[in-house]
C-alpha cells in the first residue's frame, strides 16, 4: 500500500513527510500523520498552511480592533487580540505564531491610527505567538490542556508584558508605562491566556483529526 511516512531529522528537528510504497512500520524514528505538529512540514503544500495562517492573521486583526478601550497616558488600548496571538502559536507553531500574531496585531494598530506603534507591536506580539508555538510543540498530541500549554501562555504573557513595558518606558516614561502594565496589559494578557487554554485544546484536536483524515 502507498503510505505517507513522517521521518524526523535528528539534527535539525524538522518533520519531513515522504511517500513510501510499503506499509508504515513501528520504527522509533517514525510517527503517525495524526501526531505531526501544526507547522508547514505537516501539510502537503505550503498553500494550505498559508491559508490557515491567513485566517488566523485576519482573526487576530479583528479580535484586536473590534473591542478596545483606549488608555490615555501611553495612547495604548485594551483589546482582546492576545487570545488570537496565543492561539496562532498553539495552532500554527512558532512561524505561524510570529507571522499571524505579529502581523495581525500590527495591522490592527495601523487600521486604528496607531501606526507609530505598529513596528513595536509586530515584534512584541510576534515574539509572544512564537514562544507559545515553540513551547506547545511538546503538547501538540494532547487531547486536553497540558502542562506545556500552561507554560507556553505564561511565557508568552511574560514576553508581551516585558516587551511593551520596555518600549513604553523609553517612549512615555516609567510611571506611564507602569500604569499601563498594571491596569491594561496584565489584564489583557490574562484574558488572552485564559481563552487560549479554554479553547485551544479543542481546536487543536479538531485540526489534528482533519490532518489525519484529509492528509492536508
Amino acid at each position: 500500500m502507498l503510505g505517507l511516512r513522517i521521518l524526523i531529522d535528528q539534527n535539525s528537528r524538522c518533520w519531513c513527510p515522504i511517500l513510501n510504497d510499503s506499509n508504515i512500520d513501528d520504527r522509533d524514528d517514525e510517527i503517525d500523520l495524526s501526531e505531526v505538529p501544526f507547522e508547514p512540514s505537516a501539510f502537503s503544500t505550503w498553500v494550505k498552511y498559508i491559508a490557515l495562517l491567513a485566517i488566523m492573521l485576519a482573526l487576530t486583526t479583528v479580535g484586536t480592533a473590534i473591542f478596545l478601550i483606549p488608555f490615555p497616558t501611553t495612547t495604548g488600548y485594551f483589546n482582546l487580540g492576545d487570545a488570537f496571538v496565543m492561539l496562532s502559536g498553539l495552532l500554527l507553531g512558532p512561524l505561524g505564531g510570529f507571522v499571524a500574531g505579529g502581523g495581525g496585531s500590527a495591522t490592527a494598530d495601523i487600521l486604528l491610527a496607531y501606526a507609530h506603534f505598529a513596528p513595536i507591536t509586530f515584534v512584541v506580539k510576534g515574539c509572544e505567538g512564537m514562544m507559545v508555538g515553540l513551547i506547545t510543540r511538546w503538547s501538540w498530541n494532547q487531547d486536553e490542556i497540558h502542562m506545556w500549554d500552561a507554560v507556553a501562555v505564561i511565557v508568552g504573557a511574560f514576553v508581551m508584558l516585558v516587551g511593551y513595558f520596555s518600549a513604553e518606558v523609553f517612549l512615555y516614561g516609567f510611571e506611564a508605562a507602569l500604569a499601563e502594565l498594571v491596569f491594561v496589559n496584565s489584564i489583557q494578557v490574562l484574558a488572552g491566556a485564559s481563552v487560549t487554554l479554554l479553547v485551544g485544546p479543542t481546536v487543536r484536536n479538531f485540526l489534528r483529526a482533519r490532518l489525519a483524515m484529509t492528509r492536508l
